[in-house]
């Protein structure tokens, strides 16, 4: 990936549009202000622009409102009397205001009004002021609260234009709002929030790479903190590997990107490349995790070694045993080389290790809940689940629960235990599996 496909797909333009303006009585001056800004402002979605566009009207209360609310409408009333709408210090009152209706449940209304502070601190700050970040992250929880995961992306895409406008995409003091962007977009991944889910996969890919290019580029190759984006990279690549696919109707481009001239067959081609590329961009990402601890003074005790182990797995999960064999050996001597404790040694090859953490039965957990299954299955120096027998199960005549239990160790890798640096079968290993 270039670095120019990393800025087109990282640079997104999100801005209300003047028409936001609506919610109370604004002049033409500061309208012509906006739109003058704007038009110098990257393009933002046209879904954001449709959200944005709509008057602010004040919301329906649907909770009696608390006595904090009470007393900060109270404030705002006689600040807006004294000052007018837009005046100074008005948008702190309404920061207050929308966070206690969001501590009582009221988040609709809340929404409202973090907007409007946010309005009120565009008008007197710029459009690119800063203080908006705690109202567009406190707004981010209401959408969240409403399940409105949409809105919640925008305003987490808008997070990043704005510091982007202050600092330029390639600032290291862009690490944290990256790190928070890559990461909403991995959960979302994973959580299936969202309509077009492969767009939060590739989001996420870029933005890891973004962190990873800025982290070297100003820290070193070496530094410590290109760790927490490779291994980003790492579960990305995962994921892109068993990407399955999406309803065909749930495929819509995120508007975000109609500025960099991607539509639906380039970003379609660029998840193909990424998929394609899965297994050896994962293996690079791993293998810089080693390098970095390796040649890192300030590294963890036998860190480079751990790394090793993941490398393994990475192979162990791709179906390549013999190369996830030899790996296992040479971190299981690397270990002992570098002063691990039989404790750490023993915590890694000491019992059969599922890869990843059985990610299916996450899957089930909804329809299994307040179930459980305990279940006794051997586990193959290959790394293969054997006799699988079920224990005992609630609710019992469920036998769906069974059967998906069942299915899903018939389907695992694992990491095999090891004695004296090779693999060895591990019989009898008795688990319940818990769903909430």
């Amino acid at each position: 990936m270039t670095q120019t496909d990393t800025s087109n797909a990282i640079a997104i333009g999100l801005m209300f549009t003047a028409s936001a303006l609506l919610c109370g009585s604004v002049t033409a001056e500061e309208i012509s202000a906006v739109d003058s800004a704007l038009d110098n402002a990257k393009a933002p979605p046209a879904a954001y622009i449709e959200a944005a566009s709509k008057p602010l009207e004040k919301p329906k209360r649907k909770l009696r409102p608390s006595k904090a609310a009470e007393d900060y409408r109270r404030r705002i009333e006689d600040m807006e009397a004294e000052h007018g709408a837009y005046g100074a210090g008005i948008d702190e009152q309404l920061m207050g205001l929308a966070s206690a209706l969001q501590r009582s449940g009221n988040h609709e209304e809340a929404v409202a009004e973090f907007r409007r502070a946010m309005l009120i601190n565009r008008v007197n700050e710029g459009l690119y002021s800063l203080n908006q970040v705690p109202m567009i992250e406190r707004m981010i929880e209401s959408h969240i609260a409403l399940n409105q995961w949409e809105e919640a992306n925008d305003n987490h895409e808008y997070l990043f234009w704005l510091h982007a406008k202050n600092y330029g995409e390639k600032d290291p003091r862009m690490l944290p709002i990256i790190n928070q962007l890559s990461n909403w977009h991995l959960q979302a991944y994973i959580d299936e929030k969202g309509a077009t889910l492969f767009e939060h996969l590739i989001n996420a890919t870029n933005l890891y790479a973004l962190a990873v290019d800025i982290i070297s580029q100003n820290y070193g190759a070496n530094d410590l903190r290109m760790v927490e984006a490779l291994r980003g990279l790492k579960a990305t690549n995962y994921y892109l590997a068993t990407y399955t696919g999406e309803p065909q109707e749930a495929i819509v481009i995120n508007a975000g990107f109609a500025g960099s001239g991607n539509g639906t067959p380039e970003r379609r081609a660029q998840l193909d490349h990424y998929r394609m590329n899965s297994f050896s961009s994962g293996k690079t990402a791993i293998t810089k995790i080693m390098d970095v601890y390796q040649k890192n003074p300030s590294s963890p005790p036998a860190a480079s070694a751990k790394a090793k182990v993941e490398l393994g797995d990475w192979y162990m999960i791709f179906n390549k045993w013999h190369s996830a064999r030899e790996t296992y050996g040479q971190a299981y001597q690397a270990l002992w080389d570098n002063g691990a404790t039989n404790e750490e040694i023993d915590e890694i090859f000491g019992r059969p290790a599922a890869l990843p953490t059985l990610p299916l039965l996450d899957e089930d957990r909804e329809a299994l809940a307040n179930s459980y299954v305990t279940v006794s299955y051997d586990v193959t120096a290959f790394g293969k689940a054997r006799n699988i027998q079920i224990l005992s199960a609630r609710p019992e005549d469920k036998v769906s629960i069974r059967s998906r239990v069942r299915n899903v160790l018939k389907r695992a890798k694992f990491r095999p235990r090891f004695e004296n640096g090779e693999p060895v079968a591990t019989t009898g290993i008795v688990q319940r599996f818990v769903f909430d």
